[in-house]
């Protein structure tokens, strides 16, 4: 028995001790566990499943990496909520039951504890009903750690709670100026505020966007501004961005390909969209969808291309994909084998050899004998 099967029996034996499980939910557990577990050990965010119950049935690795290398089978066949600090309970079981009643939207939870070392962490918990072709019903959670984005979201409310303290000062300041030379200092404050709201509405928008924006000069393709998110996209500082072609954001097999899509939409004045891959400084490969546009700027036409990251989606994509393949081979294997009265990893192989003779994938020779009712010879 391979290793990962060993582990497959081990947390569904450890939830059959622990939890009331019938043969049917046990039989369900494992081909769960079969199912999403090689897949689900791969996440960085711990990631469980539970029965109807709210028994784990399965926990994936990522646990024993954020609790001090406890092994991920302790926690098999223990209910959720012995995890979930008291005062928590009864909010987390309330969120929990409303997946379980499949309701469409279930808001993500917040719960706050303090590690050993006293520092305090902050954990975002999100359920999902799964599929309902497992016979048994079981729930998938997500639990992430959001401490940092709890800092930054509080440091930002004490710099915008300052920012509204300075400004209320500044005007009581400016209230108390010589009534003599008012009617001049109010034509003269909005003109200049009408020109500052302007330029901070953009430079707001810009800096303060969810996804990269880079600012092109049309003629020559040099990146003249970017934002902070574009920094975080290429592992570039502004500073090493601005003055390079945008061609080096990709690449450099395809720039080609790249220098002729800016001409194109240069000639042509208008929006484009494009999914292409941006090259990190540290030579990672990301995936982003592109939204390119012609905009007037401080009285100059220049390129706006706004770059969103598609790794997670592309991710997801491929998981749905391998899941569809591994069930198509598997319906395959099931026809051939019934066909010949042949075991199933005979029909395996029956199927392996055909996708070599005919230099054909796999999953392609499996969707033949199930769409066709093919039968190999």
């Amino acid at each position: 028995m391979s290793n990962q099967n060993t582990l497959v029996k081990l947390s569904v034996d450890q939830f059959v001790r622990t939890a009331t499980s019938s043969d049917r939910k046990e039989t369900a557990a494992l081909k769960l566990i079969t199912d999403y577990g090689p897949i689900l050990d791969h996440f960085n965010d711990v990631v469980f499943i539970t029965d109807e119950e709210g028994y784990f049935v399965f926990v994936n690795k990522a646990v024993s990496e954020q609790s001090n290398g406890i092994p991920s089978e302790i926690f098999i066949g223990r209910h959720f909520t012995e995890l979930v600090e008291p005062k928590y309970r009864e909010f987390a079981q309330d969120s929990y039951q409303k997946a379980l009643n499949g309701e469409k939207i279930v808001p993500a939870i917040e719960m706050e504890r303090e590690t050993e070392s006293g520092e305090k962490i902050t954990k975002e918990v999100s359920w999902k009903i799964l599929p309902s072709n497992y016979v048994e019903t079981f729930l998938m959670g997500v639990s992430r750690d959001v401490t940092d984005r709890k800092l930054a979201q509080e440091a930002l409310k004490r710099a915008h709670d300052e920012l509204e303290m300075r400004v209320k000062k500044r005007t009581v300041e400016l209230q108390k100026a010589n009534e003599l030379l008012q009617k001049q200092i109010e034509e003269r404050i909005q003109a200049e505020e009408k020109l500052r709201e302007s330029e901070e509405k953009y430079r707001g928008l810009f800096e303060n966007s969810g996804d990269a924006v880079f600012i092109v000069e049309i003629e020559t393709g040099i990146i003249l501004d970017a934002n902070r998110q574009a920094e975080q996209l290429t592992g570039r500082s502004r500073q090493e961005l601005i003055g390079i072609h945008q061609i080096q954001l990709h690449p450099a097999e395809d720039a080609e390909y790249y220098r002729k899509k800016f001409r194109k939409h240069v000639i042509n004045d208008r929006v484009f969209d494009l999914e292409a891959e941006v090259v990190k400084k540290n030579g990672a490969i990301i995936p982003v969808f592109i939204c390119s546009n012609l905009i007037d700027l401080q009285g100059e036409r220049v390129i706006q291309g706004i770059f969103r990251d598609i790794s997670k989606e592309k991710i997801i994509s491929d998981l749905k994909d391998e899941l569809a393949s591994r069930k198509l081979i598997k319906k395959a294997k099931v026809i051939i084998a019934k066909h010949y009265k042949i075991s199933d990893s005979k029909a395996m192989r029956l199927l392996q050899r055909e996708s070599r003779t005919q230099n054909r994938k796999l999953q392609e020779v499996a969707q033949a004998v199930i769409s066709s009712k093919f039968i190999l010879e």
